[in-house]
């Protein structure tokens, strides 16, 4: 019995190209991260569709997913800016005194805890009614002699606020997925 070779390599190479194919087809859905557009003010892209909270009677619309040991977040709140027709007739140093210390309000209810502690802080400025502050963060848990850490993305954009966050276990990994999540914001303008 005499086997041909090239026949055989020709059929063996359409297998593996098919098998390739679908390898590389089932990993790039997998890396495939879910846009949302929020309010037709900012879009940014999750790790996988993110679970939606409507409005709480805090006020707070949340989206949320966790991937692996990763959690991301963008929580949403509107009218955080009681006198908001005096801030946008403020001078432009009042209205930016006036917005940071909104976003350090915020700051502190995150950082001020007992086992939080900041680690840095970058003031933004976004357009002319839009600020912004990053923040990294961590939180130690005694009981498990652990910390992780935890970075916040505060926008102050007209009168609404947007918090992205990212918490993870010291992971680099997780540092590229949240580098990813951060670079996917994209403002928009109404």
């Amino acid at each position: 019995m005499k086997i041909n070779c090239p026949k055989c390599c020709k059929i063996i190479s359409k297998i593996l190209g098919i098998v390739l194919f679908v390898v590389i087809s089932f990993n790039a859905n997998a890396l495939k991260w879910h846009k949302k557009n929020i309010d037709s003010v900012l879009e940014l892209s999750f790790p996988k569709k993110p679970i939606h909270f409507p409005l709480t009677e805090q006020g707070l619309e949340r989206y949320i997913c966790q991937q692996g040991g990763c959690y991301f977040s963008l929580s949403i709140r509107d009218s955080i800016i009681d006198d908001y027709y005096g801030y946008l007739l403020a001078s432009d140093s009042t209205r930016e005194s006036w917005a940071n210390s909104t976003l350090n309000w915020v700051i502190d209810s995150k950082v001020n805890q007992p086992f939080h502690y900041l680690i840095s802080k970058e003031t933004l400025r976004l357009g002319y009614n839009d600020f912004g502050v990053d923040i990294v963060y961590a939180t130690s848990d005694l009981t498990m002699a652990e910390s992780n850490k935890r970075f916040a993305k505060l926008l102050l954009l007209g009168n609404s606020l947007y918090i992205l966050d990212v918490w993870y276990m010291d992971d680099e990994l997780h540092d590229l997925e949240k580098d990813k999540f951060f670079k996917s914001v994209s403002l928009k303008r109404k």
